[in-house]
């Protein structure tokens, strides 16, 4: 007699019967156990080998968990993935049912003597490993192994230990050898017997609410005699009552006499049993939650006393017995799958996943009473004025970590550590791609599955809310990129339902965008989470604003004119034309969550990623949102020496039909290619191709002529040291996977020159911010569709003027060029040029500049910033001398230098340079000439 064993056991009851992915002979393994036949159904669990052939070999990833492991996920003597050994591969018996025998445990895996093995653990996979054979759940499969000696077992034919019916459920016992065996109620009440037998049957229905304890007892006919138990809980379904004051607030939320009130929406769900770590995460009849129909969707709730302030506690709901889910509101998660491979430093003391004690890999709700408290340091932080705005895109994981190779070891501490550098390029924003709590630990973060907790695959709470407290400290606005149009597969709501029948999402998407779940973005149950999300940054981790990814799939679902199949909850295949058009329903949508984080700040950044027509997009601007514009195929045109499609007018608004201060252009972002790699490719001309130098001084004009142009723009991370490694994949698709930390490129004078570039700009828009903002006159001329004549941008207002002029011949001649300045040329000075350029602006308004350079003359009204530039007002002045000594006046406790790669360096006889200085908590940007 076979049996299948689950990743996650129940109580004492190993064996479970239902969705066999796993059986093996003998029916219980021992430690001694010898000639054991581990039997894979690959049409079980996730299905991800099913259909293979006998010509397709299969092998076991196997190893075992001891009495010395730390947790399941520490498995003990397993091979190097990928390792195809004779003695890992399967054998094929039938479609989908393949065997491994292993003749002895402790010698096939080679268990030092003193150790107990207490389970198998198995991976089944192809010989490439790019399919793999796991629970339902994707988890690791497990068999439990007893003790030799006699045992009996207890099995019953329902998952869950929750019944919510008076259907007979069936107990299965099994022992080592023959004996007689009885299954008894805790009342005493025999169900089922056999006598010398091997393995005992009883039926029982529960038709009376209660917890219920099933005993198996065997003994031989030696007198040789074992016992074990398991636990069913009968439950009724919830019963109606009304939430505390009457409107339903999910998630947990702390009273103000210190209990907590758990509540989730789900709809057509009959019960709901919230399944604490409190009560070891079973189920009683004391958990079962209450419910409230509000506004025509149920909400359970249940109120819990006596949690200990400032202690951990984790949770999940069960609905209808069957269904195990997470909290969709929860402010942190346990991960099954993947916190067991979180560095300990990047997040101490994170708490093992409780697998003997939770049947499903279901994500856990984290609760703490403390944690949303934080001590800020800056409690009053507003930010520049959104079209003044230089925003820094930045990927966490890609950031920081080993310099020179692309391991995606970035962590929220390594980038505080940067953030000196940030704001030496003179940057006032920063933008994280997604840090909500995603699918894996390897990614750009648009699979979200939990809106209000931040993922710890990059460092804790606390890390993430001290990184925005430094960045207020320097300045620097925080904007978080957040992803409303669909989610990963391990969302509660997801997970509730099967997709047909599903309230909160579509089987497939009505728009022609889609990437994983499309939500229903009527759905009002699905909108509060989007307020009351976007609430939770804004006031628990004092983020400034939002990026909103892919605007273009948050319309009603009708709204797109896609034919919709109601038995499958899906639709037909939806249009460009149809998703690209106008769209009202998009309008109001984001006028409405703009409402909501004005509501808690009225000066937070409303940042939409559209790309629509100008109509609708215009509607959004005057309710005072942002909207992306995607600048990057002119700026590669122009950066590769091409003269077609190189006109960039677009990075100001007006002359891309928007209304003027209202975008957010940018040459590169995470979703565009590198310029500087396309710059090596056969798509430029020679003469840049091979030419590291040409290549930077032509980048720097591409950030003059964007950094010049009225409005908000953005600097996608490493842009300004021409990283150049591709993003794309051979299909043009994004590759996500993790990029070469390229700090090193700070050695390259050129690179370094090209940051240098970025941060002379960005100190000429700080000088005269009155000239970017919305109420100078412009004149821009970046549409030569010839390298013979110069480009040009002249923004003036009073007797302020700033005219840039680039010479976009991709040659290194140099040309003279006329300037358009409106003042007498005694009026100007350089502003910012071309590293190793020195240009002059003759009486005449001319100017000699070579190929692939630019340079910003700006009048004598207007600060150059060359000695000392800083954003924060400081009793200590600093200067650095003609010896390049950093120099001060004025008291303070400490100092310190550093280049700008973050390194401390010393304080005399500095080459030049940039450098920053730190003066006790005071950040300034030094130039040593």
């Amino acid at each position: 007699m076979t049996h299948r064993l689950l990743m996650l056991l129940l109580g004492l009851c190993a064996l479970i019967a239902p969705a066999q992915v796993v059986t093996t002979n003998p029916v219980i393994v021992q430690t001694d156990s010898k000639g054991i036949v581990i039997t894979f159904h690959a049409d079980q669990g996730n299905k991800g080998l099913a259909g293979l052939t006998a010509s397709t070999p299969i092998y076991a990833h196997t190893g075992v968990i001891t009495n010395k492991s730390t947790s399941q996920s520490d498995w003990q003597y397993a091979p190097t993935w990928g390792d195809n050994s004779a003695k890992y591969a399967l054998t094929y018996v039938s479609a989908n049912t393949w065997t491994l025998t292993i003749p002895d445990i402790n010698s096939y895996y080679g268990v030092a003597a003193g150790e107990t093995v207490e389970e198998l653990a198995f991976v089944f996979r192809n010989a490439d490993g790019s399919r793999e054979g796991k629970t339902a759940e994707g988890g690791d499969i497990f068999v439990k192994v007893y003790p030799s000696g006699f045992q009996v077992v207890l099995e019953k034919s329902i998952p869950s230990q929750v019944v919510t019916n008076s259907d007979p459920v069936t107990f299965t016992a099994y022992t080592t050898s023959a004996a007689n065996i009885t299954i008894s109620l805790n009342d005493g009440t025999t169900i089922g017997s056999a006598n010398n037998a091997t393995s005992a049957t009883a039926q029982k229905s529960f038709s009376s609410m209660g917890d219920y304890t099933v005993t198996a007892r065997a003994t031989t006919a030696s007198g040789t005699s074992a016992t074990t138990s398991i636990t069913v809980v009968r439950v009724n379904n919830s019963a109606a009552q009304n939430y505390p004051g009457g409107v339903p607030k999910m998630g947990a939320v702390t009273n103000a006499d210190g209990s907590v009130t758990f509540c989730i929406c789900a709809p057509n769900k009959q019960s709901m049993i919230l399944m604490p770590s409190w009560n070891n995460y079973h189920a009683s009849s004391a958990t079962l939650m209450k419910y409230q129909d509000y506004n025509g969707y149920r909400y359970f709730w249940t109120t819990v006393s006596g949690l200990e302030k400032n202690k951990d506690y984790f949770y999940y709901y069960l609905a209808d017995g069957e269904r195990a889910v997470g909290d969709p509101y929860a402010n942190l998660i346990l991960d099954p799958y993947s916190d067991k491979y979180i560095d300990p430093k990047v997040f101490p003391n994170l708490p093992s996943y409780p697998v003997a004690d939770v049947p499903y890999s279901v994500p856990l709700a984290w609760y703490n009473s403390s944690a949303n408290s934080y001590n800020w340091k800056i409690t009053d932080f507003k930010g520049v004025d959104k079209d003044q705005l230089v925003i820094y895109e930045l990927l966490i994981r890609d950031f920081t970590g080993t310099n020179g190779q692309a391991y995606g070891s970035g962590t929220v501490q390594g980038v505080i550590d940067k953030l000196d550098y940030i704001k030496s390029l003179g940057v006032n924003a920063v933008e994280l791609l997604p840090i909500m709590e995603f699918n894996g630990n390897n990614s750009w973060g648009y699979n979200t599955n939990f809106y209000f907790a931040p993922d710890k695959a990059y460092g804790t709470p606390n890390d993430y809310r001290r990184l925005i407290d430094e960045c207020h400290a320097r300045g620097l606005a925080v904007i978080l990129d957040i992803v409303f149009n669909q989610s990963d597969g391990l969302h509660p709501w997801y997970q509730l339902y099967d997709i047909a029948e599903n309230p909160f999402y579509n089987g497939s998407a009505p728009h022609a965008y889609s990437v994983l779940n499309d939500w229903k973005q009527e759905n009002p149950v699905v909108q509060q989470q989007w307020h009351d999300a976007l609430t939770h940054w804004l006031t628990n981790y004092k983020v400034d604003g939002f990026r909103f990814d892919l605007v273009k799939g948050l319309g009603d679902d009708s709204s797109y004119g896609t034919t919709y199949y109601p038995s499958t909850n899906t639709y037909a295949t939806p249009t460009d034309a149809n998703t690209n058009k106008y769209n009202a329903t998009r309008v109001a949508r984001m006028k409405e969550l703009h409402k909501v984080i004005s509501k808690v700040n009225p000066n937070a950044y409303f940042i939409n990623e559209n790309l629509a027509e100008e109509k609708e997009e215009n509607e959004m601007a005057e309710d005072g949102e942002l909207n992306w514009a995607n600048v990057n195929s002119q700026s590669v045109t122009y950066a590769c020496g091409t003269v077609g499609g190189s006109d960039l007018n677009r990075f100001y608004a007006p002359d891309d039909s928007r209304l003027r201060g209202s975008t957010v252009s940018y040459a590169e972002s995470h979703d565009e290619e590198r310029l500087a790699y396309v710059m090596t490719t056969d798509k430029c001309v020679s003469a840049l191709r091979t030419n590291t130098q040409r290549q930077m001084l032509r980048l720097g004009s591409v950030a003059a002529q964007m950094l010049m142009s009225p409005g908000a723009h953005m600097i996608w991370q490493f842009e300004e040291l021409g990283a150049d490694q591709s993003t794309k994949n051979a299909n043009g698709g994004n590759n996500t996977d993790p990029k070469t930390v390229v700090w090193n490129y700070l050695d390259n004078e050129y690179r370094a020159g090209l940051k240098d570039t970025y941060a002379a700009l960005c100190a000429v828009r700080a000088a005269a911010p009155e000239l970017f903002g919305n109420e100078s006159t412009v004149t821009m001329n970046l549409s030569n569709l010839n390298w013979t004549t110069p480009r040009t941008i002249k923004l003036t207002k009073g007797t302020k003027e700033i005219v840039l002029v680039v010479n976009g011949n991709y040659t290194p001649a140099s040309r003279a060029m006329d300037v358009p300045a409106s003042f007498d040329a005694s009026r100007y000075r350089v502003l910012a040029a071309s590293h190793g350029t020195n240009p002059t602006l003759t009486s005449a308004k001319k100017v000699s500049l070579a190929g692939n350079c630019f340079v910003v003359f700006g009048t004598d009204d207007i600060s150059s910033n060359e000695t000392t530039i800083s954003d924060i007002t400081a009793p200590v002045d600093v200067w650095a001398n003609e010896n390049g000594d950093i120099m001060t006046s004025g008291d303070y406790n400490t100092m310190h230098v550093y280049d700008l790669s973050g390194r401390e360096v010393r304080t005399t006889a500095l080459p030049k340079g940039i450098y920053i200085v730190r003066v006790d908590a005071t950040v300034h940007k030094i130039a040593v000439r």
